[in-house]
């Protein structure tokens, strides 16, 4: 088991945080950075913050953090992959740059991280007072709706039901906290270069995850809050989560598996259709496919098993 404190003589295990921030409060960042200080050993982390060209350029953090600013924003995802480029832990640690955490969380994730899993912690309120879910299932939306808020594709319905100590297997990561060996996030190629701003970020890399063997699990017992907004920081666009969401489909699932969902998404608008011929998506496919350990008939069975692919038709739901 990797330990934060290894019995004397051996060498300690380095855990590397990565925090990507926009337009975030000076006064959050720096509680979450605090937070983070006070419940992790100074000796074994280090700790990169990328400000992904915040309007306010983030103001010093303090000691152990190496701060970067982008002059031009990368988004979410490409911001998460740079901090990660920049670390060296055997242990790679993904944050929000709002959140709380309590005092045994990463001891409580470290247990398991050797198993190659990606863990999550349980999704809290920024108090840790109530727990909003462990971990998420994958939920289809086959519909576009802008006026209502909704558009195709891939999103989270929360896992409400406590399912005790230890770790869980659970469809897809969520919550803001995200563990895993970097031999891990290396043999799934990192975090998408080709994200746009944010969304569908979580999809991505759970799907990638099962589909390379690792598997995910919620250390339903590890507690960190997240401080949870009605309206981002900055500006995120339909087209933005469109472009991503086909991004996803196109280079995680195999072609039969692409051609039953893409007709979700006409028409495709002009941008969304400028990205995507720009994007370049065949290389990181081929990264992506390289990791593949299951077929997505095994991922479906397995991790989506109420969503049906027909030879024609599109996907639906099995009720």
């Amino acid at each position: 088991m990797l330990v934060a404190a290894p019995p004397q003589g051996q060498t300690p295990v380095v855990i590397s945080f990565v925090i990507p921030a926009r337009d975030e409060s000076p006064h959050v960042l720096r509680a979450t950075v605090d937070g983070l200080r006070s419940t992790t050993p100074s000796a074994e982390r280090e700790i990169v913050v990328v400000d992904d060209a915040s309007l306010e350029p983030v103001g010093p953090l303090g000691r152990g953090v190496e701060l970067v600013r982008n002059a031009v924003p990368a988004g979410v995802s490409r911001a998460r992959r740079q901090a990660a480029d920049l670390t060296t832990g055997e242990v790679l640690v993904c944050l929000d740059a709002h959140m709380s955490f309590d005092a045994d969380w990463l001891t409580l994730m470290l247990e398991y991280v050797e198993s190659g899993a990606l863990l999550c912690a349980a999704y809290c309120d920024y108090d840790r007072r109530e727990v909003g879910c462990y971990g998420a299932d994958f939920r289809w939306c086959a519909g576009r709706d802008h006026a209502a808020g909704t558009s195709p594709g891939f999103g989270p319905r929360h896992r409400l039901h406590d399912p005790g100590p230890g770790a869980h297997e659970v469809p897809m990561l969520l919550g803001a906290c995200y563990m895993m060996l970097r031999s891990s996030y290396l043999a799934l190629g990192g975090f998408s270069p080709l994200f746009r701003v944010w969304g569908a970020d979580e999809q991505d890399l759970s799907a990638r995850a099962w589909i390379a063997g690792l598997g995910v699990r919620c250390v339903a017992d590890a507690r960190v809050g997240h401080l949870t907004r009605s309206v981002a920081p900055y500006p995120v666009y339909f087209d933005h989560l469109d472009y991503n969401q086909i991004v996803f489909i196109r280079t995680v699932f195999e072609r039969r598996t692409v051609e039953a969902l893409l007709p979700s998404f006409a028409p495709i608008d002009g941008p969304v259709r400028a990205w995507l011929e720009a994007a370049g998506l065949g290389a990181w496919r081929q990264v992506v496919q390289r990791a593949r350990k299951l077929t997505d008939t095994q991922f479906f069975d397995r991790v989506v098993p109420d969503l049906v692919l027909p030879d024609q038709g599109g996907p639906h739901i099995r009720h």
